[in-house]
């Protein structure tokens, strides 16, 4: 998917930006505007946040509907909240796992340990790597994680760093 986004901005690198940030907030393109959920946002501020002019925010609608494919797809994103510090605040538990982005089964290593340890999961994000600077998974437990995991957790293949809190 990345690949064909940028095949189709290539020559548009401004554009490749605006089509990243709109992939990565879950920001749909329909009838020639930009839309988180049903909210139409307006262009200034998609380029304002950005960091283009707002010529280059109408150039990536326009060419994102130009291609079928890509039409397709940006027209059913729909945008989901990243309640990790919504979870702090509640007293939940928040572990982030940094890891391998392409290594097999590092969701599944790590939530065995939790389910084993009888730890309830109430939100689980992993970010998409192109998409994101870290490769990083966030769950967001029912209750605090204990610090006595942490060396578990880094055993799980492709894992890197993990972050209690």
């Amino acid at each position: 998917m990345w690949r064909k986004i940028v095949e189709k901005f290539e020559k548009y690198t401004s554009q490749i930006a605006v089509a990243k940030e709109f992939l990565r907030l879950g920001v749909s393109v329909r009838d020639g505007k930009a839309y988180c959920g049903p909210i139409e946002l307006v262009p200034t501020k998609i380029a304002d946040a950005v960091g283009v002019d707002r010529k280059v925010v109408m150039a990536a609608i326009q060419n994102i509907e130009g291609d079928e494919e890509l039409r397709k797809v940006f027209s059913a994103l729909k945008p989901v909240a990243n309640i990790t510090e919504v979870a702090r605040i509640l007293g939940f538990g928040v572990l982030e796992v940094y890891a391998e982005s392409h290594k097999v089964g590092i969701v599944a290593g790590v939530t065995s340990i939790l389910a084993r340890e009888g730890i309830s999961i109430r939100y689980i994000l992993a970010e998409d790597p192109e998409l994101s600077i870290e490769s990083k998974l966030t769950i967001v437990t029912e209750t605090k994680i204990p610090g006595r995991l942490v060396d578990e957790i880094l055993q799980v293949d492709g894992v890197e760093k993990v972050v209690i809190s």
